[in-house]
């Protein structure tokens, strides 16, 4: 093992947030940082392929519905892209039984805000992220 395999090991891990709700980004944001993650945000789904390749996070937090384009179109963008990095894809849209079909297509986590405290999805995260449950 080289000096440089040493340095990239020890990188804090990296997650992308994708969340137009503020309060709710901050709220995760926060708890990750906390948990000695580091965090790259954006409310918009336009910019989340030029985040992966610029910063290479090691877990993707997509939410459903966002301007310009939706977690779904950006989830298949990325896979159809190569990108491999564990998303857990987040929304409180009803009549979710074809987005979590589409999420699982695309080897994704799906998680309903509404029945899912925001607690498991940090814990759901971390677990994707850095190997560890806080539960």
């Amino acid at each position: 093992m080289g000096f440089f395999d040493f340095l990239r090991r020890k990188r804090a891990k990296r997650v992308l947030v994708v969340e137009d709700d503020v309060p709710l980004r901050k709220f995760i944001v926060d708890r990750l940082y906390e948990n000695g993650v580091t965090v790259i945000e954006t409310g918009e789904g336009m910019r989340v392929l030029e985040l992966v390749k610029e910063h290479e996070p090691d877990c993707i937090v997509l939410d459903v519905m966002l301007p310009g384009k939706n977690g779904m179109q950006v989830l298949s963008e990325l896979r159809a892209s190569g990108v491999s990095t564990p998303v857990i894809v987040l929304t409180t849209l009803s009549g979710e039984g074809g987005l979590r079909l589409e999420a699982a297509k695309h080897h994704a986590v799906f998680l309903n805000k509404a029945d899912t405290s925001l607690e498991i999805v940090i814990d759901t995260v971390l677990r994707y992220t850095v190997g560890v449950s806080r539960i």
